[in-house]
Formats: C-alpha cells, sequence, structure tokens
C-alpha cells in the first residue's frame, strides 16, 4: 500500500510543472481558451502519472492550487488522509512514505464532466499491481491556464484484482445441475439454515457484526460479496426494531436518495421520507435478499478480549439466561451500535421525588397515550421537537420544551433541499457518485462551501427563522450550518418537518435558557423559580458517546484505548469512525451510508495481507500525534 519501492530513476518534474502553468503546454499552446475540459483534465492526470512513475512528489505537490488537498483513502496508506498542498511532503517525510505506485490515471467516464466558469470536476479511475481505484478531480481555471491546478484530487480503493465483488458475471449460480447423488443434496433453504447455525457448532465468523441496523447490515452485505465470513448479533425480536420500537411518529428527516442501501436501491415508488416501521420491514427484507446470517435476541458478555499473537478476539455470545455461552473466536470485532450510544440522563439535578412518568426519549412511545396531560420535553433538537409536536397532536392538555442551548434549524421544505441540490435529489447523481464526492470533500472543504450554502439556506427560511426568534427559541448562528454540525458534533440541529410552526403560533410553549433546579411530585422547577406542572417529563437529552457503548458491551479494558470518537483530528478528518480507533481488529461503523464498502475494503485488504505490515504501528502514532498537534 504505502511504503512500495520502486527502482525508476528519480526525475524532478517540478520545474516543468510551474512552467507549464503559465507557458506552453505538451502541445506548444499558450493559455489555450479553446482546449475541451477533457482535454484539460487528461493533461493533468498525465503530469500526476510522470510523478507518480518517477517517484517526483516536489511535482506533484506544484499540480494543486495554494488551497488545493490531496484527499485519499486506502491508497497512501491503509487509513484516510486530507493533504493540504504545504503539508503533503511534510507528511510523507515524517511517515517515511513514498509516492503510492498508481498506474494508468485516467478520465472515468469523460462525458459526465461537470464544468463552471472557472472549475471542472472529472471523474477519474486508476490501477496498481493489487488493486483499481476511483476517485475525482477538480481543477481550477480551466479555461484560462495551459495547465490548470488542482483545488481536490481524490484517490480511493474500489477493489482488489482478483477478489471482487461477486456481482453480474461473477454471481453465484445458485445450485449445481446434474448432481444427482446419494444422499440427496441439501436445498438452498437448507443450505441458508446450516451455514447460519453453523457458528454454534465449532465454526467461526471471520467478522462478528455487534448491530444489525442499517450500518451492521450493509457492511454484512459488502463483506459477504466480498467472500469474507460474517455473522450479525442483534439484540432485538426482529431485525428493524431499533426503529419499529421508537416513537410513533418517527420518519426519517434524510430524504430518499440519500438512504439507498447498496446492491438494493429503494423502488421508484418510495416516499421521499420514509416513516420508521417502513424502514424496519426493508431492514428484515434486505437481509433475507442479502442471504446475511443474523441471530436475533443476541448480546455479547462484557469482557471480550484481543490477542494479539493470533489476531483473534474471544468473545463470548449470550443468547438468554438458562443458555450456556457460546465462545466465538472472531478475527475482526465491528460496532455497529449507531453514533448514539448509551441514552444520556440530566445529571444536575434530581429526579426522585417527581411522581409523574420520566421517560428518556428512546423510550417514548405514542402521544395519544398523553390526552389531556401536562408534558415537559427536556431538550430542542430533532427528538425533542418530533416528540413534542406528537405530543400535541395528540391532544396533550399542555405541551413545554425546555431549550437549554442554541439549536440549528434548517426546514425540510426549502432549507434542505437547497443544501443537497444537485446530489441528493430526483433526477441528480447516482447515490454511488453523490457518495463518492461526499467522501472525496475534505471537511475543510465542506465547511467554506457550506458557509454560502447556509447564507443561501438562512434567506429561504426566513420567514421560519424570524417566527422562532418572536418565540423566544434560541437559534444557533453556526456559519456553516446543518453539515457541519453534524459532522462536528452529530447533534445540536432540527430539520423542521411541521414542529417549529406549532412553536411559532404558541402551541407548544418554550421555555428558554434557564437551568432546572429539580422536579417536585408534580412540577419541574427552574432556577428563576418558576415551576411548569407536568404528569410526564421527556428528556430528549442525547445519548453519550459511543465510547461508552464499547465499553458497556466489550470491556472496560479496550474503551480506554480508543481516541476520540467523531468530531475533527487535527488532519481534518473524523477520528474513530471507519478506519483506525485505537484497538486493533476492531472498527466502529456509525454515522454516513457511504462508508460500508470503505471499512469492508480494509478488512479485506488485511486479510489478504495487501498491505504494509507496519501500518498498524505507523497508524497508531499517526493518530496519537493527530490529537497533540497538526504535521507541520
Amino acid at each position: 500500500m504505502s511504503k512500495l519501492k520502486t527502482n525508476l530513476p528519480i526525475k524532478s518534474q517540478s520545474e516543468s510543472a510551474r512552467n507549464n502553468s503559465t507557458s506552453k503546454d505538451s502541445s506548444g499552446i499558450h493559455n489555450d481558451k479553446k482546449a475541451s475540459p477533457q482535454e484539460q483534465a487528461r493533461k493533468w492526470l498525465q503530469s500526476a502519472q510522470n510523478c507518480f512513475d518517477n517517484q517526483d512528489i516536489d511535482g506533484f505537490v506544484d499540480l494543486f492550487d495554494d488551497n488545493g488537498y490531496w484527499r485519499d483513502m486506502l491508497t497512501i496508506e491503509l487509513d484516510f488522509n486530507s493533504l493540504k498542498k504545504h503539508k503533503i511532503k511534510p507528511y510523507f517525510n515524517q511517515l517515511k512514505l513514498t509516492l503510492p505506485s498508481l498506474r494508468n490515471l485516467s478520465l472515468d467516464r469523460p462525458a459526465e464532466i461537470k464544468c463552471a466558469e472557472d472549475s471542472l470536476q472529472a471523474f477519474i479511475k486508476f490501477d496498481t499491481e493489487h488493486y483499481r481505484g476511483t476517485g475525482f478531480l477538480q481543477l481550477k481555471n480551466w479555461k484560462i491556464s495551459s495547465l490548470p491546478l488542482a483545488s481536490i484530487f481524490f484517490t480511493q480503493v474500489d477493489e482488489v484484482k482478483g477478489h471482487e465483488e461477486k456481482l453480474g458475471q461473477r454471481r453465484p449460480l445458485g445450485t449445481t445441475h446434474g448432481s444427482y447423488c446419494q444422499p440427496p443434496q441439501l436445498n438452498w433453504l437448507q443450505r441458508r439454515q446450516q451455514k447460519t447455525e453453523s457458528y454454534k457448532h465449532g465454526i467461526h465468523p471471520t467478522v462478528l457484526i455487534i448491530g444489525g441496523g442499517q450500518n451492521g447490515l450493509m457492511l454484512a452485505a459488502r463483506l459477504k460479496l466480498l467472500g469474507i465470513d460474517c455473522l450479525i448479533i442483534e439484540k432485538t425480536k426482529r431485525l428493524g426494531d431499533c426503529w419499529r420500537l421508537r416513537y410513533h411518529s418517527l420518519c426519517l428527516h434524510d430524504p430518499v436518495w440519500a438512504d439507498h442501501f447498496p446492491y438494493i436501491p429503494y423502488p421508484s415508488s418510495w416516499p421521499i421520507y420514509t416513516p420508521k416501521d417502513k424502514l424496519a420491514n426493508w431492514f428484515e427484507h434486505y437481509a433475507e435478499a442479502m442471504e446475511l446470517d443474523v441471530w436475533l435476541e443476541t448480546t455479547i458478555s462484557p469482557g471480550s478480549k484481543y490477542h494479539p499473537e493470533s489476531g483473534n478476539w474471544e468473545v463470548s455470545i449470550k443468547f438468554s439466561d438458562d443458555v450456556p455461552l457460546l465462545k466465538l473466536q472472531p478475527r475482526y470485532l465491528v460496532m455497529a451500535t449507531g453514533l448514539s450510544g448509551e441514552p444520556n440522563w440530566p445529571t444536575n439535578f434530581s429526579m426522585d421525588a417527581f411522581n409523574g412518568t420520566i421517560l428518556h426519549s428512546s423510550q417514548f412511545g405514542f402521544g395519544k397515550e398523553w390526552c389531556d396531560k401536562r408534558a415537559v420535553v427536556i431538550g430542542a433538537c430533532n427528538s425533542g421537537h418530533d416528540i413534542a409536536a406528537d405530543l400535541w397532536q395528540n391532544g396533550a392538555k399542555e405541551v413545554t420544551m425546555v431549550q437549554r442551548s442554541s439549536t440549528y434549524v434548517i426546514s425540510s421544505q426549502k432549507g434542505l433541499p437547497t443544501l443537497l441540490k444537485g446530489s441528493y435529489e430526483e433526477g441528480g447523481l447516482s447515490t454511488e457518485d453523490a457518495d463518492l464526492i461526499l467522501k472525496g470533500l475534505p471537511l475543510d472543504v465542506l465547511e467554506t462551501a457550506h458557509i454560502q450554502l447556509t447564507k443561501e439556506v438562512t434567506k429561504l427560511d426566513r420567514d421560519l427563522l424570524d417566527g422562532l426568534k418572536k418565540a423566544g427559541f434560541c437559534l444557533d448562528p453556526i456559519p456553516a450550518g446543518l453539515f457541519l454540525k453534524y459532522f462536528r458534533r452529530g447533534g445540536g440541529y432540527y430539520i423542521d418537518v411541521g414542529c417549529s410552526q406549532l412553536i411559532v403560533d404558541r402551541k407548544i410553549k418554550l421555555k428558554q435558557g434557564k437551568d432546572i433546579v429539580g422536579l417536585t411530585a408534580d412540577s419541574v422547577r427552574f432556577e428563576d423559580g418558576e415551576e411548569i406542572k407536568a404528569d410526564l417529563v421527556v428528556c430528549a437529552t442525547g445519548y453519550r458517546s459511543m465510547k461508552e457503548t464499547v465499553r458497556k458491551v466489550i470491556s472496560e479494558e479496550v474503551a480506554n484505548k480508543l481516541g476520540p470518537i467523531w468530531g475533527k483530528d487535527s488532519q481534518g478528518e473524523i477520528p474513530g469512525a471507519w478506519r483506525l480507533c485505537g484497538q486493533a481488529g476492531l472498527w466502529l461503523m456509525c454515522g454516513n451510508l457511504c462508508y460500508s464498502k470503505t471499512v469492508a475494503l480494509q478488512i479485506q485488504l488485511q486479510e489478504l495481507k495487501i498491505y504494509d505490515k507496519n501500518w498498524i504501528g505507523r497508524a497508531q502514532e499517526k493518530l496519537d500525534n493527530s490529537l497533540e498537534k497538526p504535521y507541520e
């Protein structure tokens, strides 16, 4: 992967790259305004290819705009990197890396190049000795420069040669024709049942996935088609119960185009915003169609251990109290329990005196149960708004939302479509292409772009936002809006699907900015002396870090090895999720749906041993350093 050796002579391309940007190109053209976008992109890729061929890192760096980035997944090393132009060479020097041996760097689907007045974007492809890769290229000033400079160059491993996904012509036959023998062969259903039960009889899965939600199912499907043995354990009675058992009115706040599963997209008649029960049923359909091995009502007993000598985990599987624990030894554990881990309960006031009902938002069911009752909802983000609206709609006598800090609000009708325009929308990019671009944009670039988009969204949502302000609602003025709120915190926002207007119209009351002192027998008491009567208190106060779920489910020892999960490290990457997390053999799946293949490929590359054997130690050093200081 990295540190690949080359016997090619090293020739400096830096001078020619600098000269080409302002004078003649290889065709002798000065400032060729007539050059097509395909020609400009091909010229840049050829210049980059020359640098890769000759290990000319100086020449390669000179191909970037001063604010340009090389964003990479798994070609530099078995990790993710967002390297701004001036940090590329220092990073390679510090970790003693060489440029990856990319070959056949070329346009992928040249007819699909997208052009603006001063920039173009093109999908690319390449290969190496072991794998094929994809990505995209963004060039600045492509119309007026003989060799435009790159603002973004994204590269990622897409498949391993000889170990591709079993799709199309590589799909399984499904039976063995002409094999009439004694004893009779098992049919498809019997083979499926036998495979799932085999793990109870001495067979150990290569990968054990904890959690049968969307991320767990998607990763299992990816691994299966890569030929990697995988088992999902899910604590609930049915797949989809993680959604099915949540509050009555819940629908996804993301539109359908951002929510497709790999290999089996939703039908074209699927609603834009998916109801929770419909999504839950889809989980069962998907697992059956993709032939995924799932054990329901199954958990692991705390205390799992990783043995570096064998490279295996020692895991105790728990079915029920009256069934002995089953020992499994997978090589990889995947936590797919979600970014939102254990419920986060308020700890700064006492609830003991309250005679009513106290629920966390994860426990709330149906607002109809609270008709003619008084409810206080603590928390003003997605769940808090949805639950407050459900209570009001179902006839609660009084609903009060307690907002303890500011919330970013964006409308689902005007604001969200503006953010997703051109990518996740009807007639937009394919899900695969939209995912590729989302993965390829460094967080810093995404933040800059969304500062402008957020200004547009604010104008579109102006009436709604002004109404909220008049009602006393505290809006978060974060310049980069929803996406960065999500990528930095994983919360702190509300995608409005109707509750905001209820607040504007004073149908849902608002208690703003005052700390709760405690609960009396029948009320919530605040530090300003006000008491709000309540029969029900719902704590829509979010969830604890995924690290706490690891602590509870796997072990204290493993949790203590983990670095931060989510947010942003010094290189501009999201730490912990989908990549090195601090514990060998452990992967954390959460958040975005577009990373299932990337995680599956990392596991496959380790299984095939197609990587620098020192990558784990080097990546751990990188993790430690990134928490302290950036690479200079």
